[in-house]
């Protein structure tokens, strides 16, 4: 029989990054650690979370279906679109590390210039990996992923328009994670284990 409490509509969420190694909370309700920062304003579509699989089929003589079903990779991504322009999501998009980048302070005298950041993209001999928690909310209810290590593997086009905010379309996938870790874990409240 259905029960309409277990269904979770995701109404808000939030995603933080932090670097490779650091420290995830160990509860669904816990406040994320001062490594992690809040990504910012994410566009109303949310987050989209896709696993793929390639596998392998075994046939053997005289049997008319595969005797062994293996996977053999499985690939795990994160899709949002952020609103706000900062510089991890800047460094995130065009994949440039911080030490590449270049803050100019602003000055008054004797003309006023604002500060501005300055960076060069292109170089394949960057590439920024991040440690990235997500939060998907709905009435007291979470979903909380973390993914241990994870690269931006696919970016919409950004549109400068008076209709829209210039939007950050990211796509992360999950990658190896130190040490043998598991590369995403879930934490999902009010969800109960059958009795075996």
């Amino acid at each position: 029989m259905g029960d309409a409490s277990t269904i979770i509509v995701g109404t808000a969420g939030k995603a933080y990054m932090a670097e490779v190694g650091s420290t995830f909370p160990v509860g669904p309700e816990e406040v994320w650690g001062s490594d992690f920062t809040d990504m910012g304003f994410v566009t109303p579509d949310g987050l989209e979370e896709a696993l793929e699989e390639e596998r392998t089929q075994l046939d053997a003589w005289g049997e008319d279906a595969p005797v062994v079903d293996l996977a053999r990779k499985r690939t795990q991504t994160f899709k949002l679109a952020f609103r706000q322009t900062t510089a991890p999501l800047l460094s995130l998009y065009y994949q440039v590390a911080y030490a590449n980048m270049t803050s100019t302070a602003a000055v008054t005298t004797p003309t006023a210039k604002k500060q501005f950041l300055s960076f060069g993209s292109g170089s394949l001999s960057d590439t920024v990996e991040i440690s990235l928690g997500l939060d998907v909310i709905m009435s007291g209810k979470r979903h909380r992923i973390m993914i241990a290590r994870a690269g931006v593997t696919d970016r919409e086009s950004i549109k400068h328009n008076p209709e829209d905010s210039s939007n950050f379309g990211l796509t992360f996938t999950a990658l190896a994670a130190p040490g043998g870790a598991q590369s995403v874990q879930h934490f999902v409240t009010d969800v109960a284990l059958p009795t075996l």
